[in-house]
């Protein structure tokens, strides 16, 4: 597998390779992945002008290997392409480079009140895998004043939905 910057949009090329593995196989490596390389890992973020380190840890980890999100967040497709990215070891060029999209406060019916402190950043950035687009979302929960990435997923979106200057033209790669 391979990344490369396009104008703004990273190109991730996935490996023929995969296909050999199963599903099962995958997600065992991956959960290896994250206890090994990735957990305690502080990735930087710009909010609101400030930079914060967002850690993996556990949750994150947890999160991230749940199937019951494809079904709700994710189609089945874009949680194989974000299962194949993070196989292929490029998890941490996934969730870099992203932008601020918005902020929230926890606030739930009932809550406990350990949760009232509970502050939600949603962050973004488009790829492209496998001639897609995807939005990568990335949600990160900030409690007592430390960040946490909580989950990750991807959402298939129309190249034609794109503004045209997202997406570059360029006589060596092309994008469309």
């Amino acid at each position: 597998m391979s990344m490369k910057k396009v104008g703004s949009i990273e190109v991730y090329e996935l490996d023929e390779n995969l296909d050999k593995y199963t599903r099962k196989e995958r997600e065992e490596y991956i959960n290896e992945l994250f206890k090994q390389e990735y957990q305690g890992k502080e990735i930087s973020y710009l909010l609101n002008g400030e930079e914060i380190k967002a850690l993996i840890n556990q949750t994150t980890r947890k999160n991230f290997r749940a199937y019951q999100h494809s079904g709700k967040y994710e189609t089945n497709k874009s949680y194989r392409t974000r299962q194949n990215i993070v196989f292929s070891g490029d998890y941490i060029d996934m969730v870099s480079n992203t932008l601020y999209d918005f902020s929230k406060d926890e606030n739930k019916k009932y809550q406990k009140g350990h949760h009232y402190d509970n502050k939600w950043h949603y962050f973004y950035k488009i790829i492209k895998c496998n001639d897609c687009f995807f939005y990568v979302i990335i949600d990160i929960l900030e409690r007592n004043g430390n960040y946490y990435i909580y989950n990750t997923k991807l959402k298939e979106v129309d190249a034609q939905a794109l503004s045209p200057g997202m997406i570059p033209t360029s006589s060596a790669t092309n994008i469309s």
